[in-house]
């Protein structure tokens, strides 16, 4: 697949922006986005905890949103830097957090912070949205130390097996029924965006893996992420409990090489 231009992927970018940037006030309403239990909350743990150990560490949250996923490495003592595109999702972040936690506004494609190294980073739902990928890995591989783990938390949302299909239009078919509300911001606007993303295509985790590998990361298995989905199942009203079981879910968890050079 042949990348987008620059000139291309700025346009996309401020879309993305702005998108979100609008979305931003209901996040935590959609089901999937804000920890609903204490029982999710500590699943979130166990699968951070079994990721990057159980010493505090200096962890790099990118696209954190509204501060979901930075909520539970505070909790478990890390020290977290958390960024992402959208100031209008940094404010709410803040909000939850305040300074527990540093917030940066920049774009998790393009690390600025030349001097910033991590322990560890951590991603949810982000990479499915990227317009370079490539770029974004090789970034992610330069801020990690040596020894640095990365989990990516994602999915394929385009592709259904159709088992998985029919239990999307059931679920939607009963959300519909119940009168719930669809907390997203014009339903156009997303599909134009999610139409020129470079995984417009579908996210698998077999081409995932063959993109860490080309970055230099090594060690690249599999995260139980399924443990977070049951709580979220548990928590969540019955239509959005079914539409959690239809798609492909997955985290992968990747090593930067101890003896990898120190990258400036």
């Amino acid at each position: 697949m042949s990348a987008p231009s620059t000139h291309d992927n700025f346009t996309l970018k401020e879309e993305i922006r702005a998108y979100w940037s609008a979305r931003a006030e209901s996040f935590d309403l959609s089901f999937g986005h804000a920890i609903k239990s204490d029982r999710e909350l500590k699943a979130f743990q166990r699968l951070i905890g079994d990721s990057f150990g159980s010493q505090p560490l200096d962890v790099l949250d990118l696209a954190c949103g509204t501060g979901e996923i930075t909520r539970a490495l505070l909790s478990l003592k890390h020290r977290v830097t958390a960024l992402d595109f959208s100031e209008a999702m940094l404010e709410r972040a803040r909000a939850k957090h305040g300074k527990a936690a540093r917030f940066r506004l920049g774009d998790a494609e393009r690390l600025l912070d030349e001097d910033a190294s991590y322990d560890a980073a951590i991603t949810r739902h982000l990479v499915w949205t990227l317009t370079d990928p490539e770029a974004a890995l090789s970034e992610w591989f330069r801020v990690l130390r040596p020894g640095g783990r990365l989990l990516i938390i994602d999915g394929d949302w385009v592709n259904r097996t159709r088992w998985q299909a029919l239990v999307n239009r059931f679920g939607t078919w009963l959300r519909a029924k119940r009168g719930a509300a669809v907390h997203q911001i014009d339903a156009d606007t997303h599909a134009s965006i999610t139409s020129r993303f470079y995984f417009k295509d579908g996210l698998s985790r077999p081409r995932l893996e063959a993109m860490l590998t080309a970055a230099g990361f090594t060690d690249i298995v599999s995260a139980d992420y399924h443990q977070v989905v049951r709580e979220q199942q548990r928590a969540a009203p019955l239509h959005d409990a079914i539409r959690l079981a239809s798609s492909t879910r997955f985290a992968l968890l990747a090593r930067k090489p101890a003896d990898a050079a120190v990258s400036r």
